[in-house]
């Protein structure tokens, strides 16, 4: 069964009431997507093939995350898909970094949930994913976190100690924590890593600079501390991300 075929028999599947297709260019802000079990891609608004560099959707239909993105991420996001195929329950709010082809990162906030066939069975997994930078903008200039978020903004490349954090929101760090992490999805610390490694990618991408010194000067420990945070996050090296994106 070739990709057009296939996605028009994905989507005679779907159960009536979930006719999803109808939403995929309404809306605004949001990139969606479903796939079948196997991890292809069988539907998609035109935001998200923008994203991959798609001019002809007939092209992207049948295509995997291991043929958009590195191996390690692919293999990440295909974990999560089939727990959610398995589970039949939903992953609600995950924090995590896509790559442009031009390999810049950018932090989405990825939902997932099944997608049940006419006759109840699970035949895929279909989501949404936004902007996270645009959560932190939803945030009212005075909530109780906006300190924080200044001062982790002009310095998250120093050491940071979250008690430090708590007392500039004048809140405990029990208290702090949880505010955060329910505003920014992610713990202060994962936060401040991401910003780093964000940073990172530019250094590594616009510089000739040694990736030790970039360690250090981002506030990283050593170069193998780096290296073990931005391959968690990006799905490869420095070293790597360098040569294929400079």
């Amino acid at each position: 069964m070739n990709p057009l075929e296939l996605r028009k028999h994905f989507l005679n599947e779907i159960r009536p009431d979930l006719s999803f297709q109808l939403l995929f260019d309404h809306l605004p802000g949001v990139l969606f997507f479903a796939k079948d079990l196997d991890g292809r891609l069988l539907a998609a608004n035109r935001a998200l093939l923008d994203l991959y560099g798609y001019q002809n959707e007939e092209d992207f239909w049948g295509v995997t995350d291991f043929e958009l993105l590195p191996r390690s991420l692919a293999e990440k996001f295909r974990q999560d898909d089939l727990h959610v195929a398995e589970s039949g329950e939903p992953m609600l709010e995950i924090v995590e970094v896509f790559i442009s082809r031009q390999g810049i990162p950018a932090w989405f906030l990825t939902n997932k949930i099944p997608i049940f066939s006419k006759e109840g069975k699970t035949i895929g997994v279909m989501g949404t994913i936004q902007d996270y930078d645009q959560q932190r903008e939803l945030l009212p200039a005075d909530s109780d976190i906006s300190p924080a978020l200044n001062f982790i903004g002009a310095n998250f490349n120093r050491e940071i100690p979250i008690p430090r954090l708590a007392e500039k929101c004048g809140l405990s760090v029990r208290q702090f924590e949880r505010k955060f992490k329910e505003y920014l999805k992610t713990p202060p610390q994962q936060y401040i890593i991401k910003m780093r490694v964000h940073a990172a990618c530019d250094e590594l991408r616009s510089s000739k600079k040694p990736i030790a010194d970039i360690a250090t000067d981002l506030g990283f420990y050593d170069q193998a501390a780096f290296s073990r945070q931005f391959r968690k996050h990006m799905g490869m090296t420095p070293m790597y991300y360098r040569k294929e994106y400079r």
